[in-house]
């Protein structure tokens, strides 16, 4: 139970928690003019089980599957390249069409070799679609909508969404038809699924993995997607939408990362790193995100204490800057002379397998701290098509060397390495970890290096030093641990998290959200450039009002629904259609400022139905509409409140706006 606290705190069990809305208010802020109530929530949600958990960490360089079954307290990870016996293999998929349909050929490694050492008459044919790294088109920045496209890397565009679909329906299949082959065979139905996305995603990235998920039928026994739409894309029909849920990937690595020490603790408390931490924030680098979370351990649950905090500094900025490197050295922004040929293709396949296939050999064993020198073998025709450019480029960069008789090798120095390669991204991390660490008051002295980034040996070796430097400014000291297997820990903490999905009792709100209203007119509270008549409910008005629902920072608790009580504007209306509306700011009062320029974000739109086959006046036809901002999902249902019957609800948060 929470109670109010002074000083800006307030009690939750034996804990005091801030409030921290209250520190993000500026000087000029202004209380919400409209605000809906919080009420005692009266369902469970998703609920505890210990059947059977599938979890797939769809991460922009890599994808991982994990799963348990019924009674198995172990949570595995399946084997996704049968070749090298991988269990996270790069986000890359080659598909085929086949007689009318889209089939999958090869995906990971695989799909990348083969695309890689593919014929000329294959490039050519428009028979094969290869895609690498799609999950990069959804930062948070990017306006991502169920039109949204995604460029192949032959030049052809295909819905963003279809193309997840198809990654999604693989791995579905992969992980059946193992289970088939076993004593006892599980359906897809068998399963609750969990897809991992980032803290930092809004409502338009996450509703697009579920959207992603009913088109590759992973709840249902449906065969799932076969084909692309052309044009006209339509919403999917959900079908068992309580099988799915998304879990929060710094989040899932936090269950992961405090389990790992605890059965350490268990096993051998003498050798254990340090004791078990009650608070403690994590630190998700991965291929594409940076993704921070703090927890504290409150009443046998968890409290997510910061407001999601991250950038993209993942690790494939380490490959750009290579690219960019690269670009300088031959001297042709984005090699638009190698790229902008017949050969597109082939020319392509080639400049991707040397950035993300050859370097990342090379990135790693740097990384890792086994080799001084970076040394990349260049594709011939990448190396044919440059060689004046590559001879004399190399000539004005110290600390490169290029041997065209050592398979056209390019030597890339330490120091070079360190600061046109990777010093970029490791301080990004490092920005972004200590702004995190200032906001949470340096509350935390355990922190967790995640991901298969951050588990890297030059990354951990860096950002520790920057953590320690800051926390010994202080007086303090702070440990910083790395996790068995950290590139594995999102996928395997997320089948935890789905077992016990209760465990996180509270999140801060990542920004305040709210719809427009309009509001009987009040001449000391309201500005006079919004007031109106309305004709029909005969009363001056004041309209383009923000009703909030949350505040940016606060605490959207797991056992709290956001209540909010509406009637139509007009009797003859038989739904009401509403904007969501976000900010990252506090004090907005109004959803457009008096030039008509909109001061909040549409992220999606409530559609709701009322029917009035009895022909009750207007304001006797209540609704109540309860959204839920505790999960990882933005959730919401409404009933009348003289029948308490459910009325349809849609969330969507996808619709181009």
């Amino acid at each position: 139970m929470a109670l109010a606290a002074p000083g800006g705190f307030f009690a939750f069990g034996i804990r005091r928690i801030e409030i921290v809305q209250v520190r993000l208010r500026k000087p000029n802020y202004k209380p919400p003019l409209s605000r809906a109530n919080k009420i005692p929530r009266e369902d469970a949600g998703y609920g505890i089980t210990d059947g059977n958990i599938a979890a797939i960490d769809f991460g922009t360089t890599s994808v991982s599957l994990a799963y348990t079954t019924k009674g198995d307290d172990q949570v595995s990870t399946f084997i996704l390249d049968p070749e090298d016996k991988s269990t996270r293999v790069p986000n890359a998929v080659l598909l085929k069409k086949e007689g009318g349909k889209i089939i999958v050929e090869a995906f990971g490694s695989i799909a990348r070799s083969q695309f890689t050492v593919m014929r000329k008459k294959d490039h050519s044919s428009c028979q094969y679609i290869y895609f690498e790294r799609i999950k990069m088109l959804m930062k948070r920045e990017k306006s991502v909508d169920r039109n949204t496209r995604v460029e192949s890397f032959s030049g052809e565009k295909y819905y963003l969404v279809e193309v997840i679909a198809f990654i999604l329906k693989y791995l579905k299949d992969q992980l059946i038809d193992h289970f088939e082959r076993t004593v006892k065979p599980l359906k897809t139905t068998d399963f609750d699924w969990v897809i991992t996305v980032p803290a930092i995603w809004n409502a338009r990235g996450k509703r697009m993995m579920r959207e992603a998920a009913y088109m590759a039928g992973l709840m249902t026994e449906i065969d799932g997607i076969s084909s692309f739409t052309h044009v006209a894309l339509p919403v999917p029909k959900e079908i068992n939408p309580d099988k799915l849920s998304l879990a929060l990937e710094p989040e899932a690595a936090a269950l992961y990362s405090q389990e790992i020490v605890g059965d350490q603790i268990k096993s051998d408390p003498g050798t254990s790193i340090i004791p078990r931490p009650s608070d403690y924030m994590v630190i998700d680098a991965g291929g594409g995100t940076i993704d921070i979370t703090a927890h504290i351990e409150v009443d046998n649950g968890i409290v997510v204490e910061n407001i999601p905090t991250g950038n993209a500094w993942g690790g494939t900025q380490v490959n750009e800057a290579l690219s960019q490197f690269l670009q300088r050295i031959v001297g042709d922004p984005e090699f638009k002379t190698f790229l902008h040929t017949e050969k597109r293709s082939q020319h392509m396949a080639a400049l991707n397998n040397m950035l993300y296939n050859e370097f990342e050999k090379q990135k790693i064993l740097f990384g890792q701290q086994k080799s001084n020198v970076i040394a990349i073998n260049l594709p011939k025709m990448f190396a044919k098509h440059y060689e004046e450019a590559l001879a004399k480029g190399v000539k004005n960069m110290p600390g490169v060397e290029y041997d065209e008789d050592m398979d056209d090798t390019l030597f890339i120095e330490k120091d070079v390495a360190e600061s046109q390669l990777f010093g970029p991204a490791i301080k990004g991390i490092i920005d972004c970890t200590l702004k995190a660490i200032e906001e949470n008051g340096y509350k935390v002295y355990t922190f967790y290096l995640v991901g298969g980034f951050g588990g890297c040996k030059y990354v951990h070796e860096k950002v520790s030093a920057a953590i320690e430097k800051a926390y010994g400014s202080k007086g303090r000291s702070c440990s910083i641990i790395v996790p068995p297997t950290p590139q594995l820990a999102v996928a395997t903490g997320a089948a935890m998290w789905r077992k016990n999905p209760e465990k996180i009792k509270a999140r801060r709100s990542d920004a305040t959200y709210g719809i427009g209203v309009s509001i009987p007119f009040d001449e000391e509270k309201h500005d006079e450039y919004y007031k109106f008549y309305h004709d029909e409910q005969k009363e001056n008005k004041c309209g383009e009002v923000f009703s909030v629902f949350l505040e940016k920072g606060e605490l959207a608790k797991s056992n709290e629904v956001i209540n909010a009580s509406i009637t139509p504007s007009r009797q003859s209306f038989t739904n009401m259609l509403f904007e969501i509306y976000s900010t990252p700011d506090l004090g907005i009062q109004y959803i457009k400022d008096k030039n008509g320029k909109s001061t909040v974000a549409v992220i999606g739109q409530l559609v709701i139905d009322i029917p009035n086959p009895d022909n009750l006046p207007r304001e006797k036809r209540i609704v109540d509409v309860t959204m839920d901002f505790s999960g990882t999902e933005i959730q919401a249902k409404a009933k009348y409140r003289i029948t308490g019957k459910e009325v349809k609800t849609v969330c969507d948060f996808l619709s181009a706006q």
